[in-house]
Order: structure tokens, then C-alpha cells, then sequence
């Protein structure tokens, strides 16, 4: 991000009666606008809680499972960053994991060399990629002085038996050099299936090194969890980085200025998002709906900002419907059938 603050002839937002663009960067270039951006969540918190539990202590694995758009990669990535300055001395690895057309003991080396930008990942042959493969990891782990390999898995659901397979290969290989190596894994619900099938085929290497605990990765679950995200809007984030700017403030200037704070329509907001995903309080609601109702607030509020600014229910009922969360909620539940 850009380390542009005010300038010391600017005016502040106290003082933005006379100017309403006091913003210290342009909004084209804001995180909210371009949708990149990462907030301290409730949810993602909690996972990292887990994740760094697990270790610390050097444990097996640990598998994240939940439907689409509650916000796992975004998650995954973060921890990965997280543990990177948490743990200097291990080697942390973010694989995005893709379906192989056809099962092949290939398919997992190569996606951990493509993970490293190893130059040989084009390469053929099961073996030469294996080693290639086991090669860099032990040579990363040297450079850093550790003896511990944390491989985070995204689409974890994708792979195949024959990847699993192949995986704990690797795992074994690494254990035979000294080396613990933790698995990370994000995945839908499928991966529960993909469980009970293994269990069934008694492949239970597979289950013991990674799907011996699988966890439910939740949304945001209720409204206090709402609140807190609504506060990271309003107070926890930052932009241009250094200059005080919360996201709330950069796009309603003149009404943060006033008091206003998105935190204080957390109850209503929460309300109207539990009504249109119609879930009966039975799941979590995903985080991608959240984010975009929360991003329509502030980019459709922009142009009405003043320090007398309020939001009302059709502006709240606007933004839920404007996430799409209503059709991804009837997806999630499937076709109603007729009695």
C-alpha cells in the first residue's frame, strides 16, 4: 500500500464542511474498491488460534471444511503470512490445490513444486518431481535454521485418492530426515466424503496424517461477530497505511467525523442478513456476503456523506440484496420439494 498521509495543508475531517475530498488518496485506489483487502475477523481469528495450537505443538494436521464463500483462502493466506513472522525457523508453503483430469502419482509433486516456483515443476516422471520436491523443501528448511515443514492446503476437497497417497509418501519422506511436517488444509464439505470413503477403503494412513480432525470453519456466526468485523471497518483498518484513515472514515469523511460508525446498525444489519438467508439460524452467514453488503454501504453512501448522516432499513435492505445473498442462500439449501 501506498505511504501517502496528509499533507500539512490539508484539512482534517473536523474541519471538512468547506471540502468534501480531504481524503489523503484517491478512492479508485482504495482496498474496499479494488475488493483486496483482509480484516482482523472474529472467524479468522479463531482458526489462527487453532492453526498456531497445532504447531506449536508440532501436531499431524488439521482440516478446515465449509461451504464456499465463508471466506477460507482469504483465512489461508493470513495464516500462512501470520505463521511466517510467528515462526521464522519453519518452512510455511501455500498450495492451491486443482483437480488432475486423470489420477496420477505426478499431480501432488508438481503442485508443491509449482507452489515453490521450482523451475523443474514442468518436468515428467514421479520420481524426478518426489525429489525434486523433497530436495527444496530440505533446502529451505536449512536456509532457516528449523526442522519443521508447514504445508497449508486451499481446495483441499480437489485432490484425488492417488494425491493423498502421493502426500503421505512425502510426509514420510520428510519424516525420515528429520523433519515434522504439519498439513493445513481448507476444503467444502465434500471432504467429509471424500473421509467416510477412505474410511471404508481402510486407507487409514490417509485418515491418520490428514483427516484424522476435520473442523467446521464458520462464517460469521452471530451478531456480536457482525460488530466486531463492523469495528474493524470503522477503527482497525488503514488506508493509505500510516495515515489514520479507517475505511469508514475515508469513504463518510464528514459523518465519521460526526460519530458515525457502521458498528452502531450492527443489530439491524445482522437482522436483515439472517431474514434473507433464510437459514434458521442454522449456519453461519459467509463472509463474501457480508464484505460485499458492507462494501455497497460505503461506496453507495459516499456521494450523500455529511455529519447529520444516517443509514436507514432501505439502505441496509439495498445492500443485503445487492450481495446476492438471497440466491446463494436457496442454492445452499437445495430445490424445495412439495408435500
Amino acid at each position: 500500500m501506498s505511504q501517502i498521509g496528509l499533507n500539512s495543508d490539508q484539512e482534517s475531517p473536523n474541519d471538512a464542511c468547506s471540502s468534501f475530498d480531504v481524503r489523503p488518496a484517491a478512492i479508485d485506489t482504495h482496498p474496499v474498491v479494488q475488493r483486496e483487502y483482509t480484516l482482523p475477523t472474529p472467524m479468522m481469528n479463531r482458526t489462527y488460534n487453532i492453526v498456531r495450537e497445532r504447531v506449536w505443538a508440532r501436531r499431524t494436521s488439521v482440516v478446515f471444511y465449509a461451504p464456499p464463500r465463508m471466506g477460507k483462502t482469504k483465512s489461508a493466506l493470513e495464516i500462512q503470512a501470520t505463521l511466517i513472522e510467528e515462526f521464522p525457523s519453519v518452512y510455511t508453503l501455500f498450495v492451491s490445490a486443482r483437480a488432475s483430469a486423470r489420477a496420477s502419482e505426478m499431480h501432488m509433486f508438481r503442485l508443491l513444486l509449482e507452489a515453490s516456483h521450482h523451475v523443474l515443476a514442468s518436468r515428467s516422471g514421479a520420481d524426478l518431481l518426489f525429489r525434486n520436491a523433497t530436495t527444496d523443501v530440505v533446502l529451505q528448511i536449512s536456509k532457516r535454521g528449523g526442522s519443521q515443514f508447514v504445508l497449508i492446503i486451499d481446495e483441499a476437497h480437489l485432490l484425488s485418492q492417488t494425491d493423498l497417497q502421493q502426500l503421505v509418501v512425502f510426509h514420510n519422506a520428510l519424516t525420515a530426515r528429520q523433519i515434522k511436517m504439519t498439513t493445513i488444509a481448507f476444503a467444502q464439505p465434500e471432504i467429509l466424503h471424500r473421509r467416510t470413503a477412505l474410511l471404508t477403503a481402510s486407507q487409514l494412513q490417509i485418515i491418520a496424517r490428514f483427516l484424522s480432525e476435520p473442523i467446521a470453519f464458520e462464517g460469521c456466526s452471530s451478531a456480536t461477530e457482525l460488530k466486531d468485523l463492523l469495528v474493524a471497518y470503522d477503527d482497525l483498518s488503514d488506508f493509505p497505511e500510516g495515515s489514520n484513515w479507517s475505511y469508514t472514515r475515508f469513504f463518510l469523511p464528514l459523518a465519521y467525523s460526526a460519530g458515525f460508525r457502521l458498528s452502531r446498525y450492527y443489530r439491524r444489519i445482522w437482522e436483515e442478513l439472517t431474514n434473507v438467508a433464510g437459514f434458521g439460524g442454522k449456519c453461519a452467514i459467509p463472509m463474501e456476503h457480508i464484505c460485499l453488503s458492507v462494501e455497497f454501504l460505503l461506496l453507495a453512501s459516499r456521494d450523500q456523506d455529511c455529519t447529520s448522516f444516517t443509514l436507514s432499513d432501505p439502505d441496509i435492505e439495498a445492500a443485503v440484496d445487492a450481495s446476492n445473498l438471497a440466491s446463494f442462500s436457496a442454492i445452499l439449501q437445495g430445490p424445495k420439494v412439495s408435500v
